[in-house]
């Protein structure tokens, strides 16, 4: 159980992130309230509960984390693997409602069949029935399919190619460093991706600001059908906003007007240093996702940033100065990480 000291961090660190979005219970008239039991129920209701580990995980990383990890690695994101498998239990219940002969029969010869994401499911349906899928047939499979987590993965940004070969080494040693130090964190794997790490720090901190102020600087038609998620960088000079569509139909009509080129001169007008951000957008359909949960949880992985700004700044400087002398290769990152969990 965490100690009560890290639980009165919790609190604070929710309760200032409730004060930011101007957080006030309508009904009572009261501001905050338990403030991390609100987070909780919010993100858990959206299957966002592990981006509260994160924050707190971000919190602690140049504190409690060893120095190699904290130098050279940061938290990007948790993600969780579900999966979906046709199997009895599903027939029992897909044998409760009325559909058509050959949906049925493609159904049944897929028994077995596993998938990971909702998409992958409707595509090979539709591969198979060789025609789209109804609107009925499409809520049926959203009331009986339930995908069950397999694999709760910690993404990690590194520096290097040879920081994340050396630390694919160390999976299950640092696995157990993250268990210690975050016991109800349950972590299955490490994935990392290499990148520039003040460079993914100040890009999720710049999608943050946008998500806050969102609905201030689009048109309505815009802001009541899309959300930033991410910033994905093709390459240093070159980066495109990516945003969640809630809708089918937002998807198609975000896509003729205004548009993404449009849309991108507007947030240029908006915002003069949006400039040296943002280059393109791209429209993402994630039907099943709540807007506002898309929102806060932006808003929060770029507020659990901040923190770490300046030590992360200069530990990339220190490392880009290191890795143009000599760049250590993978056995001996990973003798040093023995070394250290030893």
């Amino acid at each position: 159980m965490p100690s009560l000291p890290q639980q009165d961090q919790d609190r604070n660190l929710a309760t200032q992130f409730l004060r930011s979005i101007h957080y006030q219970r309508s009904a009572e008239k009261e501001t905050y309230g338990d403030a991390l039991s609100i987070l909780r129920n919010i993100f858990e209701a959206s299957g966002q509960q592990h981006l509260l580990y994160l924050v707190k995980l971000r919190k602690l990383w140049f504190d409690k984390i060893d120095n190699f990890l904290a130098k050279n690695a940061y938290p990007r994101n948790i993600s969780v693997l579900r999966q979906f498998t046709i199997n009895t239990e599903f027939a029992k219940e897909f044998a409760k409602v009325t559909v058509k002969s050959d949906f049925s029969q493609v159904v049944e010869k897929m028994y077995g069949e596993s998938f990971q994401r909702s998409e992958q499911l409707y595509a090979k349906l539709q591969k198979k029935l060789k025609r789209t899928l109804s609107e009925e047939e499409i809520e049926i499979l959203k009331h009986k399919v339930r995908f069950k987590p397999q694999q709760t993965i910690l993404h990690l940004t590194v520096y290097d190619g040879s920081i994340a070969q050396a630390l694919r080494f160390e999976t299950e040693s640092y696995l157990g460093i993250f268990l210690r130090l975050l016991p109800e964190l349950k972590l299955d794997d490490i994935r990392c991706h290499v990148g520039d790490l003040g460079q993914a720090q100040y890009d999720q901190h710049q999608v943050s600001l946008l998500a806050k102020d969102w609905q201030q600087i689009t048109p309505e038609e815009v802001h009541q059908r899309c959300m930033p998620a991410f910033i994905h960088r093709v390459s240093r000079g070159h980066a495109v906003l990516v945003l969640y569509v809630s809708t089918a139909e937002g998807f198609e009509y975000l896509k003729r007007t205004p548009g993404a080129d449009w849309l991108v001169q507007h947030l240029h007008k908006m915002r003069d240093d949006l400039k040296e951000v943002l280059q393109r957008i791209a429209f993402v359909p994630k039907f099943e996702l709540d807007l506002e949960q898309t929102r806060l949880r932006s808003m929060l992985q770029g507020n659990s940033q901040a923190d770490g700004s300046a030590v992360i700044e200069k530990n990339c400087s220190q490392l880009k100065t290191n890795f143009t002398k000599s760049t250590p290769g993978a056995n001996v990152q990973f003798a040093k990480i023995r070394k250290l969990l030893e």
